[in-house]
């Protein structure tokens, strides 16, 4: 099963205790893809999860007679679509009463107990959300048939703190998250706790892989100084001995020298070590940049 199937699914099998809060919840199910028609009132989904939990809701609020449609998408993604029809009845006009009083009053930002908004947004994202699997990347969305839609969903997740971003795509708007610390945010939220434990083992995975490859970068990067470094030292060493200055240097410029030339990949700080007595890394550091003014002094000689 895929991560965005599992948290789905997770969400799906959540009822809340509260009438208000399953109201709000089956309003939000039934918020993009709930359509009234002259047959009844038709709630069109393409989640096998949104079926269920739109099916439970229904028997739970308001035990009407339903019928439930499924056929097979032709094209493109091959899946199943489900509908749930509420054929007309005496029941029908209080339903759907109750389902546009909620999204009227979320519509107008009469947001009401956090646990009703909490219940609208998990039955958006069941209905209409996804998650790529955060191994790949951390990307969550919903996507709605308006940019109204996209508003009223927008400003409800930022009563929680939440930052969604909005892009339109051909007919669709969809909220996305590109952090992993805001979809775990959204997830816990919606009571999605094993798909939060999940994706919180992929980040601790991802962050300790990212701070081994950094500290590998940074050895790397400070190993090719060392050798860039080291070999321009001992450059700078042959072509005073080419030229002879060699036996004028001070004997502790020929220490230093002869130890680089004789151990050409050490560090500063080994070369010190080496030395009778110990030099630190800065003194060792103080002689090459002599011998290196002695090297562009001899080059500039030859240029003239």
């Amino acid at each position: 099963m895929g991560f965005s199937r599992a948290a789905r699914d997770e969400l799906a099998r959540i009822m809340p205790e509260r009438r208000c809060c399953q109201l709000a919840e089956l309003a939000g199910l039934a918020y993009i893809d709930g359509r009234l028609t002259p047959q009844g009132y038709d709630l069109i989904v393409g989640q096998a999860a949104a079926a269920r939990m739109a099916f439970r809701l229904l028997k739970q609020l308001y035990q009407p007679y339903m019928e439930i449609r499924v056929r097979r998408r032709v094209r493109f993604s091959k899946h199943n679509v489900y509908t749930i029809r509420i054929p007309s009845q005496p029941r029908l006009r209080r339903i759907v009463g109750g389902l546009q009083g909620v999204q009227q009053r979320y519509t107008k930002g009469r947001w009401g107990r956090p646990c009703c908004r909490k219940a609208f947004l998990r039955g958006v994202y069941i209905c209409r959300g996804s998650l790529t699997n955060p191994r790949k990347n951390y990307h969550l969305e919903i996507v709605t048939d308006s940019f109204q839609q996209a508003a009223v969903i927008q400003s409800l997740m930022e009563t929680f703190g939440l930052a969604p971003g909005v892009v339109q795509r051909k007919k669709h708007v969809a909220l996305y998250f590109k952090d992993g610390e805001q979809i775990s945010q959204l997830l816990n939220l919606l009571g999605g706790h094993n798909a939060v434990l999940s994706l919180e083992n992929v980040r601790v995975v991802k962050g300790m892989r990212n701070q081994v490859n950094r500290l590998v970068n940074c050895e790397t990067a400070n190993m090719d100084k060392t050798l860039e470094a080291a070999y321009r030292q001992a450059e700078n060493i042959k072509l005073i001995e080419e030229k002879g200055w060699f036996p004028s240097l001070s004997p502790d410029l020929r220490e230093v020298a002869n130890l680089r030339l004789q151990y050409p990949y050490a560090s500063l700080k080994e070369l010190g070590e080496m030395l009778d007595p110990p030099l630190s890394k800065s003194g060792v550091n103080h002689r090459f940049r002599k011998l290196e003014a002695i090297a562009e002094e001899i080059r500039e000689e030859k240029t003239r």
